[in-house]
């Protein structure tokens, strides 16, 4: 029986008869069989780029648990992983060994001789990132010009930035005859060089600096060298300042500088670089004539064209030299399935406030008429809109608020092709046939399947070859081929359809020096194993291998729309007549009509109309389909977008109009952040047993030493929590904690006293919306009245509301 106290003792047995018993044991009462309840508020922090900090609190029921287990899951699977192989006994643990850049969730669950608990709640997702940290001292000052009164410093900026953005820098000046250093700016420098005015002639200064970031300001630095306020009358030029390396591999890097100030008695005419190794005091010129560009590659090996070659290893232990290389990242370079030529860079870690930025032969951002660039995530993708002579160069992509160099460049060349992933592509090769309209499939009245495809108008001396299971056709009754040049149409009838035409199309097309070629797999889908398989703009595609300059795509077909061509000569249902009326879903970008079909190929033409006018694709509205769903993207809806929208089917005999009217009323844009505010105040009194309703969304208990404020809060997704009092956000130790349980958020605060009172409230956010709701309390001594309320402020037939508390009460 549980909680009852029992002792044991023990008799032997064998053929001859019993024992007599053992002595009795100690006694032992029996425990509660019930696993312990969960911890709360369980948080995860940064800590490294491989590592997060778990806090939690200790169960508010129940005994104190042995200890606890920690759990994680990466953000978009559903395994958990167990984190530690002992319980922990603490209310904190360093997760190790998370990869860097994944997103992650956490929770927690208590241990004790009757097992687990249940899961806490998961914490919010976070990114393995550093934390972040005022950043490390400035360095390396320079003098870059000098007049009578006024100096202009330069320096470097910290090796570690604390992982975020470097916000600005304060400036102080020192004279060695002063004790004291004095600041130069009051508000933080965005660039790493100052004019300092007001100085002496003659006279010696040391300047030292701090950087900013969002954590705070960093070290101080050591202080500069002394440098002696006199003008600059010299002929020659200033030094070049803020040399950097990018793009560094074992035998070449990217080398950078900026000009100087100062420019003497004429303009400058270039520049020399020289190199020392490190230890060693020997510095060595190492290119001949001077460079005109602030930028030069220096190379060891001599693949690297143009480059400065001096005869040393620069980087030791680095991966082998690749010139035109991407550094350190997974990285794309090749052309789409739109034919655009493309350079995508993947770096292998990103803080916040970090940006890609590209750079067009070093010389600054590419033009923004000639390229797109698109990122996501830790992704970076440069596209070239019309690609010509004018794009051939040097493309170069830096990370920006990392520790480390993450660089990376690539060169297009008129002379050789691009070699990259095996796709090969160069300015120089012949002119491409452009494609219209891909592969499509349509099955005729007559139950004939027709395959055709149409690039742009031909000339008379056009020339195709259509090829079946690598022999070409020529035009049967039953394989009928058209070749309509001065449309650009190439199409295939057949008649009784059967499955001796499963296979591979390419039509081979020439046209005096253009040419191209389009594949089509005409499979089951079931023949598709250990095939690539992907989402392209016909349907699902095949990936083979494209002869050179081939733009087409591969179509699977899969098992229902393969059958139906089987059948086609037996019947013929248009399949526009299978689509759903118009449905209407919410997405975080905005709101999607569709219609669901029992399958879609591209001869199916669609066609959506808003209020009579037809639409077309555009910033906001996007059309689009799958194998078995066609629908509109309205992105950011507004007032313009009201009214009735129709979707027009034509399946190549007939057309099947869908109509929804003002979808708007019928669906939600967004899932805000929200506070339920009809939930009353609720003030409970101790001597008084009536209580006060107002309408408000929190609700408030007192007891002789607590008040706690609870309020309901919901959105999709869940909203981040921030208290305020007094508009400073509350920090939750000593006095002050907060739980979370579902939808309710409680705060509590122990021990109440006068200086409680204020105006709380409670701001909620997510990336639909926010809200906020608020209150104030009044803290006073017993028969007081509290500052800016009187007896008249109360409802008729209502007591003031005291409570009795030692010496103070709680209104």
């Amino acid at each position: 029986a549980e909680g009852q106290t029992y002792q044991f003792r023990v008799r032997a047995v064998n053929k001859a008869g019993t024992s007599h018993p053992s002595r009795a044991s100690d006694p032992v009462t029996t425990q509660d069989a019930t696993p312990p309840s969960p911890p709360s508020q369980v948080l995860a922090f940064r800590d490294t780029r491989t590592s997060v900090v778990v806090q939690w609190d200790k169960p508010k029921d129940g005994p104190e648990p042995l200890g606890y287990y920690i759990y994680c899951r990466e953000t978009g699977t559903e395994q958990w992983q167990t984190v530690n192989n002992k319980p922990v006994t603490g209310s904190e643990f360093t997760v190790p060994g998370l990869q860097p850049g994944k997103e992650y969730v956490f929770c927690v669950k208590s241990v004790s001789d009757a097992g687990l608990s249940e899961s806490s709640p998961e914490t919010d997702p976070i990114v393995v990132r550093p934390a972040i940290a005022c950043p490390s001292a400035p360095r390396d000052f320079v003098l870059l010009h000098c007049g009578k009164a006024e100096m202009t410093i330069g320096w470097k900026a910290p090796k570690h930035k604390g992982g975020t953005k470097i916000l600005g820098y304060f400036l102080d000046q020192h004279e060695p005859s002063e004790p004291d250093w004095h600041e130069v700016n009051a508000r933080p420098i965005p660039r790493r060089v100052c004019t300092v005015s007001s100085l002496q002639e003659g006279h010696l200064y040391q300047f030292r600096a701090r950087a900013m970031n969002r954590a705070g300001v960093g070290a101080v630095s050591e202080p500069s060298d002394l440098f002696r306020c006199e003008e600059w009358t010299m002929p020659e030029p200033g030094p070049p300042h803020d040399v950097r390396c990018t793009e560094v591999r074992d035998c070449s890097l990217q080398l950078h500088w900026e000009a100087p100030l100062y420019l003497g008695a004429g303009p400058l005419t270039g520049y020399f670089i020289e190199l020392c190794e490190e230890g060693s005091e020997e510095w060595k010129q190492i290119n001949k004539q001077p460079t005109g560009t602030t930028h030069m590659k220096v190379c060891t090996c001599p693949e690297c064209p143009g480059a400065a070659c001096p005869a040393l290893t620069l980087i030791p232990g680095r991966v082998p030299c690749r010139c035109q290389t991407w550094k350190e990242a997974s990285a794309t370079f090749g052309v789409d399935e739109e034919g655009f030529i493309y350079m995508a860079f993947e770096a292998p870690e990103k803080n916040d406030s970090s940006e890609f930025i590209w750079s067009k032969d070093y010389e600054g951002p590419p033009d923004p008429d000639r390229v797109q660039i698109e990122e996501e995530g830790n992704r970076s993708k440069l596209i070239l809109k019309e690609p010509s002579e004018k794009d051939l160069g040097v493309y170069s992509v830096e990370v920006t608020d990392v520790d480390d160099d993450i660089s990376a460049s690539c060169t297009l060349t008129k002379e050789e092709p691009v070699l990259c992933l095996g796709f090969p592509w160069c300015f120089s090769l012949p002119p491409v046939i452009k494609l219209i309209s891909g592969w499509n499939v349509d099955v005729l009245e007559k139950g004939e399947v027709r395959l055709w495809l149409q690039v742009e108008k031909l000339s008379p001396n056009a020339e195709l070859h259509l090829i079946f299971n690598d022999k070409e056709l020529t035009s049967t009754p039953t394989h009928k081929i058209n070749f309509v040049k001065e449309k650009g149409l190439v199409e295939l009838i057949i008649q009784d359809f059967c499955a001796d035409d499963k296979g591979m199309y390419t039509a081979q097309l020439k046209d005096g020096k253009a040419k191209n070629q389009f594949t089509l797999a005409l499979i089951d889908e079931s023949n598709c194993a250990g095939s690539v398989v992907c989402e392209g703009r016909g349907g699902r595609a095949q990936h083979q291998h494209h002869p050179p300059c081939s733009s087409g795509w591969d179509f699977v077909l899969n098992r229902e729309i393969w059958e139906f061509l089987l059948n086609s000569s037996l019947y013929f249902t248009p399949p526009a007549l299978s689509a759903t009326p118009l449905k209407i879903q919410p997405t975080e970008e905005g709101i999607k009509i569709y219609t669901e079909v029992k399958y879609y190929t591209d001869y199916m033409k669609t066609t959506w109309y808003h209020k009579e006018k037809q639409l077309e694709s555009r910033d906001r509205t996007r059309a689009g389909s799958t194998m078995n769903q066609l629908w509109l993207h309205i992105l950011e809806p507004g007032e313009a977008d009201r009214g009735k929208y129709t979707l027009e089917i034509f399946d190549g005999s007939s057309s099947h109009r869908l109509t929804l009217h003002n979808p708007f009323l019928f669906c939600e844009l967004n899932f805000p952040a929200h506070l339920q505010l009809h939930n009353p105040f609720l003030f409970y009194a101790l001597n008084f047993p009536a209580h006060l309703q107002l309408h408000n969304p929190f609700l408030f208990s007192v007891s002789p030493q607590t008040l706690c404020l609870t309020c309901c809060v919901s959105g999709d997704p869940y909203p981040e929590i921030t208290w305020f009092k007094n508009e400073k956000v509350i920090e939750f130790k000593d006095r002050y904690k907060m739980d979370v349980k579902g939808s309710m958020v409680t705060i509590t605060i122990e021990r109440v006293c006068n200086e409680d009172t204020g105006k709380y409230s409670i701001y909620v956010k997510n990336k639909y919306g926010s809200e906020t709701g608020q209150v104030t309390i009044s803290v006073y001594k017993h028969g007081e009245i509290p500052i800016g309320t009187d007896d008249t402020n109360l409802p008729p037939q209502q007591p003031k509301l005291d409570i009795n508390h030692s010496s103070s009460s709680a209104q």
